[in-house]
């Protein structure tokens, strides 16, 4: 029994350290907001719980400058989109996208933005993907959506189920939005980055309609792995059976 008073520090410490791993998290950056310019721009890669986000790329076009009436290009337009973290419904973390993305009357406009997730604890994987968003169409024959597909880091879409890609939409006035807007990592797969590929789609009927996506968000959650999980439930295990031996050893010899 000597030898398992001598190791069940070492053992308490090896399983206290699963346990903590298995729900540690980053510093947050839930207050901090940047703009799509400066992620863009100037390559920055930022945290927001137990994720980090990097990457970023974004191109659009056919959305304009009410002040000026021109055209914005994709870098200027980058500018006036403000990027936040979100957490939602105790657990899901990931960003909020808000700009002025409008179709004017009679016009459309598109615009394509990546950027990669990664998990930050060890042993965890992104098991579910959330896109919410506001869309609206006034008039008739226009469209607002937004849409997104999950890849890994060749491009090859990664197999959601149901499949994907996830949709937030709002066709005509007088039908109510579509919202296609969750999706599981399919079974057996546990990826640990994804590339995520927003696609939004404006267009608005004349004579002074307009489409817009007023925000749209987008989390993701993420579970153990089983060998982690199995590894903590045997540590605790062998922990408790050390304690009840040592109780045992010191019974007897009282």
């Amino acid at each position: 029994m000597k030898h398992i008073q001598r190791f069940l520090p070492s053992l308490l410490a090896v399983v206290t350290g699963l346990s903590l791993s298995m729900g540690a998290q980053a510093d947050t950056t839930l207050t901090r907001e940047y703009t799509l310019y400066e992620l863009v721009n100037d390559k920055l890669s930022f945290i927001v719980g137990d994720k980090e986000f990097s990457n970023f790329d974004w191109h659009a076009r056919g959305f304009f400058d009410d002040a000026t009436g021109q055209e914005w290009t994709s870098l200027d337009m980058s500018k006036h989109v403000n990027v936040h973290g979100e957490l939602v419904n105790n657990g899901h973390y990931g960003l909020d996208f808000t700009g002025p993305f409008a179709a004017h009357p009679g016009e459309t406009a598109s615009a394509e933005l990546t950027y990669t997730v990664r998990v930050l604890d060890p042993g965890k994987y992104l098991s579910d993907f959330h896109l919410d968003g506001d869309v609206l169409v006034s008039g008739t024959n226009g469209q607002a959506i937004v849409r997104e597909s999950v890849n890994d880091l060749t491009h090859t879409l990664i197999p959601l189920d149901p499949a994907g890609p996830l949709e937030v939409s709002h066709l005509a006035p007088g039908l109510p939005p579509v919202y296609n807007d969750v999706a599981f990592t399919a079974a057996g797969l546990r990826p640990v980055v994804a590339e995520i590929e927003t696609t939004l789609l404006l267009s608005a009927g004349p004579n002074g309609n307009n489409a817009s996506v007023l925000h749209f968000q987008q989390q993701f959650s993420q579970l153990p792995e089983p060998s982690s999980y199995a590894m903590m439930v045997v540590g605790l295990a062998a922990a408790g059976l050390a304690r009840r031996r040592i109780k045992a050893d010191r019974a007897d010899q009282a």
